[in-house]
């Protein structure tokens, strides 16, 4: 994965750009079959849209007794020209009710409450990155220790911030030695407060960032970790 950048301000207003890339650990842990020869995943195509419950309903009705029945005596659910195939590379298409293929959407955004139920539903919004927008990510100063951030929030996405120069090595290093010190998590953020949330491309999905820091010697590691959901109990 390539190198990309990111406006950021440490804890005393001091900001640059900073390259950042996802990083992936290799895994030693492989699947094999009865000879020890190595498994890979491929998808396969389950069946067309006809093959589908709704499919099945205009052609059976709602009666699903009858759907059943079918299913059974006639393996409606099978395309035997298609099923089982290998997919490749393939494209996202969204349907309508009647399984045809649309070619004008209005996409809605839902808000859902901790018990799962719909609080508000609204037009998409139109949303900028702003990971390299004029005004840099700030330092908010809401710490999270370490030990309970991962009971608190889901995360998604992990990467690693890089240096290119002995300014930003300084300018990084000190940022990972006090979080590492501290023992916590510090939330990176937009606004004037560094609490809003971080946009890493057009119209993507808004996330809340909290860096990580970790020192040996000379050496540092300084993470962001990415998170869209935080775990709450329910009342």
């Amino acid at each position: 994965m390539s190198l990309r950048k990111i406006h950021i301000a440490n804890e005393k207003s001091r900001n640059t750009l900073i390259n950042f890339k996802g990083i992936t650990p290799p895994s030693n842990a492989f699947k094999v079959d009865e000879n020890n020869d190595k498994v890979f995943n491929r998808k396969v195509i389950k069946g067309i849209a006809e093959n589908s419950i709704d499919g099945l309903k205009d052609k059976y009705g709602d009666d699903l007794e009858k759907i059943a029945e079918a299913l059974v005596k006639e393996d409606p659910e099978i395309d035997y020209e298609v099923t089982g195939r290998f997919l490749g590379a393939s494209p996202k298409v969204y349907v309508n009710e009647d399984l045809k293929v649309v070619y004008r959407v209005n996409k809605k955004e839902k808000v859902f409450d901790p018990s799962g139920e719909l609080k508000e539903e609204r037009d998409l919004r139109h949303l900028d990155a702003n990971v390299t927008s004029e005004e840099p990510l700030k330092w908010s100063g809401k710490y999270f220790p370490i030990e309970k951030s991962y009971n608190k929030f889901v995360f998604v996405r992990t990467y690693q911030l890089f240096h290119d120069s002995g300014l930003t090595y300084d300018f990084l290093f000190e940022m990972a030695k006090q979080l590492e010190e501290k023992k916590s998590f510090l939330l990176l953020g937009s606004g004037a407060k560094g609490v809003g949330p971080v946009i890493f491309q057009e119209n993507g999905q808004p996330f809340r960032v909290f860096l990580e820091g970790r020192t040996k010697g000379e050496d540092y590691m300084l993470l962001m970790h990415l998170s869209n959901l935080e775990l709450k109990a329910i009342h």
